[in-house]
């Protein structure tokens, strides 16, 4: 019986954790086609939008944050969707968001007001910022200099991550 409590219990907090909260997902409404919105942000201006993607990059805005995302479709469920970029947006955040959290290609949920344009870009006052995922890296972004491995093209892909252990001997013999 204590084991369902507590299954029931870490259920409804990996789930109240994973997104934007249902307030602000209430006031957004139906979702708003990312196509249209770019094409005339003006008409949207004041509304509360979500949109999602992956960050390309934070400046510093005072004390808060300018975050440039590029944007990826999300579906009724604000899943992503494994479609192409349909564009760029900028959001303003009146937060600090840290760049080592946010880092370039890890992906976040935004929800927030439509207030126009900034460098061309639509731009969203932040209510909500969600990191939905760190970024993923095909190739480890410091691998081992060739030194270690004798410039061998046989041994670089033993003696990058993850299979280069410095605890155990490797290489040539």
């Amino acid at each position: 019986m204590q084991s369902k409590w507590f299954l029931m219990l870490m259920l409804g907090l990996l789930t109240g954790c994973a997104g934007i909260s249902p307030a602000v997902q209430q006031q957004a409404g139906a979702p708003v086609d990312f196509a249209a919105l770019n094409a005339n942000p003006e008409q949207y201006q004041g509304r509360m939008v979500i949109l999602g993607g992956e960050v390309m990059q934070i400046q510093p805005l005072g004390k808060g944050s300018l975050m440039t995302v590029s944007q990826r479709e999300l579906d009724k469920l604000y899943e992503y969707k494994p479609v192409p970029s349909g564009g760029t947006f900028v959001v303003e955040s009146d937060e600090w968001l840290s760049p080592s959290t946010y880092q370039p290609k890890s992906t976040v949920k935004v929800a927030g007001e439509v207030i126009g344009r900034k460098n061309s870009f639509v731009a969203i006052k932040a209510k909500e910022v969600v990191l939905a995922a760190n970024p993923v890296w095909l190739k480890y972004y410091y691998p081992v200099p060739p030194e270690w491995y004798g410039h061998d093209p046989n041994l670089e892909y033993w003696f990058t991550p993850p299979y280069f252990d410095p605890y155990r001997p490797g290489g040539r013999r």
